[in-house]
């Protein structure tokens, strides 16, 4: 008997250490780190040492929701392939997967599997594969205990708010997409795409990741996110993006990596929170109030349940992988944004290419793209015009291009490139305000949020046996004001320094947005008795009855939502 891992992924339960070493192995494949990669590269040989007489692997997984771990290790396979096309990866998954029947994939959790099955497919073309996978998804969608969790159910066809566990949901909702991809049947891209809207209205958050703790629980000033989500959101929009073209997925990846994802951790990644929202104004060991375990909003290096732990190291390995992409054509995109270099081959006779992506963004509005080739190469380079981008432009070595570029597409630059070529992509970022229930607002510019950060004193947590002195787990109370409405038609002026050292660390972003606000009398920590496990506690507060304040205003400095631990994101309106 077989199970889920041999070494080096820890955790607590199979699909914790899959999805640990899925993070991990990208990670060090992205980093050229060798003792990275060891540590997802030893799982995989134990596996492949460990099939039973049928060609299954870890069959301890064989009772409802325990086949999901499959679907989240075998992107190590998946991975290896792609790098050593090896047909003994295609040959042994293949025979694993035919082990198993539709039903044992029908389940919400099972589902996920569909996606090796498609992939399985596209390679192999056994139609056996394609037929299980479209099988299992309509046994899920035509039979409700497929879909049942706690009374919840989730329809991705329904125009009704969703209220299933929302790191499901989000794993779940490529997979009518990836269907899609694989047989044209419309009717699939079309139920994946309206239930990414429906999540859309009724959950995101101004951080860029659904509510969800656990299920979804809609959109409000004290709305929260399962970190699981960080990972699972940037994987399951990359499918969508790369299934549909649409380009303002690159800018829903962007937001939610760098708001909702970076904001979660301490920025040395040895802490993490469990549920994170984009006002909590203290964290500690009591002050998680969406139930469960009270330290859940605790920056710990695990906590009561590690499904987190081992997905907080996934999400900016996807966010790499997927910030080039391949066209039709021989074509290369610029999909995502960041400083990198590619590799690649591209036009019809598949010409080798490097491009060295120059810039400081999400802080800088300029990126430069640096062309070297042995050869002249006539290829498609697609670059995402950001939806958020007013007067965007691109130069080719310092020449304006004449057309008109349209905020939220691809634009297409087909020309023949020499080495030495610079295309220069200028993307102004002007600040914005978002409205959010409650007459609450939130200060934008480019992909990135900006928070009010809450100064603390940080104490590390006593008698918790998974904070070390090298990985300690965190409580954080508030020594600073915090209780501000903002003056939505006050001045916002942007003010930049040099960028010096790690630009997430707290304090020290590049860039600010000074905002106007007043402090609002009697808003103040909200404590309460906590019932469950009979203890005090205090927690961040709903929203002040009253905004208005007659007093002076004052000038407060906001961050990027990322570089901070504590913050007020979503301010109340200030009323005159």
């Amino acid at each position: 008997m077989s199970s889920f891992c041999k070494s080096g992924c820890g955790g607590q339960t199979p699909n914790t250490r899959a999805n640990y070493c899925d993070g991990v192995h990208r990670l060090g494949l992205l980093l050229n780190d060798r003792n990275l990669v060891n540590k997802a590269d030893i799982n995989t040989r134990y596996i492949t040492n460990h099939l039973d007489s049928t060609g299954r692997f870890g069959t301890k997984l064989s009772d409802r929701w325990s086949r999901w771990p499959y679907a989240s290790f075998n992107r190590n396979f998946m991975v290896n392939y792609e790098l050593t096309q090896d047909p003994a990866i295609i040959k042994m998954l293949q025979k694993h997967y035919l082990t198993f029947t539709a039903k044992d994939f029908a389940d919400d959790l099972e589902l996920a599997n569909v996606e090796e099955l498609c992939w399985l497919y596209g390679i192999t073309k056994d139609k056996r594969l394609i037929e299980m996978a479209e099988e299992a998804y309509q046994l899920f969608k035509t039979n409700i205990e497929y879909r049942n969790r706690a009374g919840a159910d989730m329809v991705f066809a329904s125009d009704k708010a969703p209220n299933h566990h929302g790191v499901v949901y989000l794993e779940l909702i490529k997979i009518p997409a990836i269907l899609y991809s694989y047989t044209g049947k419309k009717e699939y891209l079309s139920e994946a795409v309206n239930g990414i809207k429906i999540m859309e209205k009724y959950d995101l958050l101004v951080s860029g990741l659904p509510s969800s703790t656990e299920h979804f629980q809609g959109i409000s000033e004290l709305s929260g996110t399962e970190t699981c989500n960080t990972a699972t959101f940037p994987y399951t929009y990359g499918y969508f993006l790369r299934i549909t073209g649409d380009a303002t997925l690159g800018d829903k990846i962007e937001k939610a990596v760098f708001n909702g994802g970076i904001g979660t951790i301490t920025k040395d990644f040895k802490a993490h929170q469990y549920f994170s929202s984009p006002n909590q104004v203290i964290a500690t060991s009591t002050s998680n109030p969406y139930g469960h375990n009270p330290a859940r909003m605790a920056f710990m290096p695990g906590h009561d349940v590690e499904c987190c732990t081992g997905n907080v190291n996934r999400f900016m390995p996807y966010y790499v992988e997927q910030m080039w992409l391949s066209a039709p054509g021989g074509g290369l995109v610029a999909a995502l944004f960041g400083p990198s270099t590619v590799q690649t081959k591209v036009g019809k006779s598949d010409s080798p290419l490097g491009i060295s992506e120059e810039t400081n963004y999400p802080f800088s509005e300029t990126i430069n793209f640096r062309f070297l080739t042995k050869d002249k190469i006539s290829f498609p380079f697609y670059i995402r015009i950001p939806e958020w981008c007013v007067n965007p432009q691109i130069l080719v070595n310092g020449i304006p291009v004449s057309a008109k570029l349209h905020p939220g597409t691809f634009y297409k630059l087909k020309r023949t490139f020499s080495t030495g070529d610079i295309i220069t992509l200028k993307i102004p970022m002007a600040v914005r305000t978002s409205n959010w229930p409650g007459n609450g607002i939130a200060v934008e510019r480019g992909p990135l949020v900006y928070s009010l950060a809450v100064d603390a004193t940080k104490s590390v947590m006593k008698g918790y046996e998974k904070s070390t002195k090298e990985f300690p787990a965190w409580e954080l109370y508030p020594v600073s004001d915090w209780n501000y409405a903002l003056d939505a038609g006050g001045k916002m002026e942007v003010k930049k320094t040099e960028i010096t050292g790690y630009p997430w660390d707290e304090g020290n972003s590049p860039v600010k947005i000074e905002v106007q606000a007043k402090r609002i009398p009697g808003w103040e920590l909200n404590r309460v008795y906590d019932e469950k496990w009979n203890l005090n506690v205090e927690r961040t507060p709903a929203f002040p009855a009253q905004t208005t304040n007659n007093g002076p205003t004052e000038n407060l400095e906001l961050v990027p939502y990322g570089s901070t631990l504590l913050r007020l994101t979503v301010f109340p309106k200030l009323t005159k």
